[in-house]
C-alpha cells in the first residue's frame, strides 16, 4: 500500500461514494460525519475529483437504489427516528439493500415492540440498558454468510447485540477492510473494544495502512472514549487538521478539545472549543463537554450565556439540558441541577454525561443511594468509563462502607491507572480499613500523579493525611521523613509569596511537624542546626510552644558548641540542611502586624 501523505482525488471519491451509500441506507449519523469531513477538505481539492473518477470508483458497488418506493419508505423511517434505537439502523439498511417492503415492516414492528416493552419498565431496576429485541436471532439468520460488506456490518451488529463479540470483530475487520469509509462500522467496532490493547489489535487486523486517515481518526475517538488520550492523540489531531487533510473539521476539533479536557489542559481545551463554536455558533454536539470545562474553570458568565442561548435554539436536546444543569450546579442550586440532568436522561437514556453529573450532584446533596443508582446507570451505558466506577467508590466510602468503595475504586483504577483522585479515594478506603501502609502508598501515588492543574492545597491536605497515618504505623524514621516532606510543601506553597493566616488546621499540623522534627534532632543529637533553625521558626509561628521549654535553644547551643558547630553559619554544608527561617520570619511578622494579630514577637 502506498503511503498516505495527503487527501487525494481517490480518497475524495471514496468519501463521496460512501456518503451516498450511507444516506441511501438511512445511516444518518455516518452520513452527517462524512458530510462534515467532505466539506472540510479545501474546495480546490474537492473539485479535482471529476465525474470520471467517481464512475471508476463506483464500478464495484451495489446497483443504485433510486426507485421511488424506497425513498417513500425512507421518509417514513425518518419520521420514526425519535423512537428508534441502534437496530433502527438495521431495518433501514435491510430496506435499502434487500429492497423488500416486507422486511422493513417486519423489522420495524419488532423494534416498536421492543421499545414499547422497554419503556414499560422505565426508571425501574428491571429496565435493561437497551431495548431487547427477541427477534434478533431471526434477523441474524437472514444476513448470515454474506460477502457484501454492508450485510457483514449488519451481521456484526446483530452479533454484538447478542454479546458474541469475537465473531462480530472478525466480520467488522473484513467489512472495514473492503469498504473502509463506512463510519457506522467503525463506530460499532469501537463499541466492541474495551482497552488500548484491544485498539492496537483491531488496527493490526484491519487491512489499512496506519498512516491512513481512518485508523488515525479511530484511534483518537477510542482513546477519548477510554479517557486515556495522550500527546500522541493530540499530535494526530494536529496532523489531520492540517491543510493536507481536513482543516477546520468540526469533529476533529471536538475530539482535540476532549483530549485536552481529559488531560486537564482546561485553558487550551476552552480555547479549542471556542474556536470550533466560532466556525459553527449553533453546533450542539460537544456542548456538554464545553460546559463541563466552563464549570470546572468557574466561568459563571460564559456558562449562563451559553445556557440562555441554546435554550432558545433547542431546549429538548440532552446536551442543552446538561449545560443548564452545569449552570445551576455552579450556582450551588443542586436540586435544579438534578432536575435538568434527569431531563437529559429522559430525552436520551444513553446520555452518559447526564448520568455522571446527576450522580455527582446527588453526592453533593449527601443523597448517596440516588448517587449510586445514577452511577450504575452510567456504567450500563459505558463500562469503559472510569468516572462512574470512581463515583460509586466515593459514594460507598462516604456511607462508611469502605470494602465496597475499595472494590469500585479498584475497577476505576484498572481503567485509568494514572488518575490522581482515584488513588486518593483508594487511600481513604484503606485508611478506614486500618490498612495504614496501603493507604500511605496510595496517597503517595496520588501526589506523584498530581498534575500542575491540581490545587496546591489539595496536595498539602494529602500530605497531612500521610503524616497522620505514618504516626499510626509507629515507624519513627518514616514519620520523620513524612513530616519533613509536609514541612517542605508547606514552605513552598503555604508560607510562600501568597502567605495565608497561620491559624487553620493545616497550619496547626505544620507547627506540630516543625516541633516534632526539632525535638527529634535535639533529643537524638541529630542535625542540631536544623533543630535550632526550627525552634527559631517556632518562636515566630507559635511562641507559646517554645516558651513551654524555655531552655531548649540553649541546650541545642551547648550541644553544638561541644561538637564545634557554629549555629550562626547559615552557609555551612556540614549540617546537610539549613532553613531560611529569617526570610519566613520577616514575611510572617509583616503579615501578622498588618492584620493586627500581633504587635511584637
Amino acid at each position: 500500500m502506498h503511503k498516505i501523505s495527503q487527501v487525494d482525488a481517490q480518497i475524495i471519491a471514496e468519501i463521496r461514494r460512501c456518503l451516498k451509500d450511507t444516506t441511501d441506507r438511512g445511516l444518518i449519523v455516518a452520513s452527517k460525519w462524512l458530510s462534515e469531513l467532505l466539506l472540510s477538505i479545501p474546495a480546490f481539492k474537492r473539485n479535482t475529483c471529476s465525474a470520471a473518477d467517481m464512475s471508476s470508483v463506483s464500478m464495484n458497488i451495489s446497483e443504485e437504489l433510486d426507485d421511488q418506493p424506497n425513498w417513500r419508505n425512507r421518509e417514513e423511517l425518518d419520521a420514526e427516528e425519535q423512537d428508534a434505537d441502534v437496530l433502527d439502523v438495521a431495518r433501514k439498511c435491510m430496506e435499502a439493500l434487500q429492497r423488500r417492503g416486507s422486511s422493513l415492516c417486519i423489522v420495524a414492528s419488532f423494534e416498536k415492540k421492543a421499545l414499547h416493552d422497554w419503556h414499560k419498565t422505565d426508571n425501574t431496576r428491571h429496565q435493561p440498558p437497551l431495548p431487547v429485541n427477541t427477534e434478533i436471532n431471526d434477523l441474524l439468520d437472514s444476513v448470515k454468510n454474506s460477502t457484501d460488506p454492508w450485510l457483514q456490518f449488519l451481521e456484526a451488529l446483530f452479533l454484538y447485540r447478542l454479546s458474541r463479540i469475537p465473531e462480530a470483530l472478525d466480520l467488522l475487520y473484513h467489512a472495514i477492510s473492503i469498504y473502509p469509509w463506512n463510519w457506522a462500522a467503525w463506530t460499532l467496532l469501537g463499541q466492541c473494544l474495551d482497552s488500548s490493547k484491544a485498539l492496537t489489535d483491531a488496527l493490526t487486523n484491519i487491512d489499512l495502512p496506519l498512516d491512513h486517515p481512518l485508523p488515525q481518526m479511530f484511534q483518537i475517538k477510542i482513546m477519548n472514549e477510554l479517557h486515556t488520550a495522550t500527546d500522541v492523540e493530540l499530535q494526530l489531531c494536529d496532523r489531520l487538521l492540517g491543510t493536507d487533510y481536513f482543516p477546520d473539521n468540526l469533529w476533529l476539533m471536538g475530539q482535540r478539545g476532549r483530549a485536552l479536557y481529559d488531560t486537564l489542559e482546561l485553558t487550551k481545551a476552552e480555547t479549542q472549543f471556542e474556536k470550533m463554536f466560532t466556525l459553527h455558533p449553533d453546533r450542539i454536539e460537544d456542548l456538554d463537554v464545553y460546559s463541563n470545562i466552563l464549570h470546572l474553570r468557574g466561568s459563571r458568565e460564559k456558562l449562563t450565556a451559553l445556557a440562555e442561548k441554546f435554550l432558545l435554539i433547542d431546549k429538548n436536546r440532552p446536551e442543552v439540558c446538561c449545560i443548564v444543569g452545569n449552570h445551576y450546579s455552579l450556582r450551588s442550586e443542586r436540586d435544579k441541577a438534578v432536575k435538568y440532568f434527569r431531563r437529559a436522561t429522559h430525552l436520551d437514556r444513553t446520555c452518559l454525561t447526564a448520568w455522571i453529573l446527576m450522580g455527582l450532584e446527588y453526592h453533593e446533596l449527601a443523597n448517596y443511594p440516588a448517587a449510586i443508582e445514577s452511577f450504575r446507570k452510567a456504567i450500563d451505558v459505558n463500562k469503559k468509563d472510569s468516572r462512574p466506577w470512581a463515583g460509586l467508590g466515593a459514594a460507598y466510602d462516604a456511607m462508611g462502607m469502605p470494602q465496597y468503595g475499595l472494590f469500585y475504586y479498584q475497577q476505576a483504577m484498572k481503567l485509568r491507572p494514572c488518575e490522581s483522585y482515584i488513588w486518593e479515594g483508594l487511600g481513604s478506603c484503606y485508611e478506614q480499613l486500618a490498612k495504614h501502609r496501603d493507604s500511605i502508598f496510595a496517597l503517595e501515588r496520588a501526589i506523584e500523579l498530581s498534575k500542575a492543574s491540581v490545587p496546591s492545597n489539595r496536595k498539602i491536605v494529602i500530605r497531612a493525611k500521610i503524616v497522620k497515618l505514618a504516626r499510626l504505623v509507629g515507624d519513627k524514621e518514616e514519620t520523620l521523613a513524612q513530616e519533613l516532606k509536609f514541612i517542605k510543601i508547606c514552605d513552598d506553597e503555604l508560607f510562600g509569596v501568597n502567605l495565608r493566616p497561620p491559624r487553620d488546621n493545616l497550619a496547626e499540623q505544620y507547627i506540630t511537624c516543625v516541633y516534632s522534627v526539632a525535638e527529634y534532632h535535639e533529643s537524638n543529637d541529630g542535625n542540631l542546626k536544623l533543630a535550632y533553625d526550627y525552634y527559631n521558626w517556632l518562636f515566630v509561628l507559635d511562641p507559646s510552644t517554645v516558651r513551654a521549654k524555655p531552655t531548649m535553644r540553649e541546650q541545642i547551643k551547648s550541644k553544638a558548641s561541644a561538637k564545634g558547630y557554629d549555629l550562626t553559619n547559615t552557609n555551612s554544608l556540614q549540617f546537610g540542611y539549613s532553613l531560611d527561617y529569617k526570610k519566613g520570619r520577616c514575611l510572617l511578622l509583616e503579615f501578622l502586624q498588618q492584620t493586627g494579630q500581633v504587635t511584637d514577637v
